[in-house]
């Protein structure tokens, strides 16, 4: 009884710290999990967007295929190509590719000649 405890004081204060390490660790890998989650969410409706008014822009009439490049406001760089399929009494495919990064988009409708 009569030892004294002041060792076992500094191994509980060590583990705690480590325990606290390991915590703060852990919310930084989330934190970065989350921030890369939103950026992909941001240029994926961005990509939607983009390729929703080409769809509708076909859709209006120019039916011609094509492609341009689109640089957001955050500096994320769009490759938008369309194409036209079918026509001449047959609903006509319109099809829209959107590609960043790695990533690609598309949507496809038809439309009456």
């Amino acid at each position: 009884m009569g030892r004294s405890t002041r060792g076992v004081t500094v191994v509980e204060a060590l583990a705690a710290g480590a325990l606290v390490g390991l915590a703060v660790a852990g919310l930084a890998a989330s934190a970065a999990l989350a921030t890369r989650s939103l950026g992909l969410a941001r240029d994926t409706s961005i990509a939607i967007a983009l390729a929703t008014a080409q769809l509708e822009t076909l859709r209006a009439g120019a039916r011609a295929a094509g492609s341009d490049i689109i640089v957001a406001a955050n500096g994320t760089r769009f490759t938008r190509r369309w194409h036209v399929t079918g026509g001449r009494g047959e609903p006509v495919g319109l099809n829209v590719d959107v590609a960043w990064g790695e990533r690609t988009l598309g949507l496809a409708t038809e439309a009456l000649p």
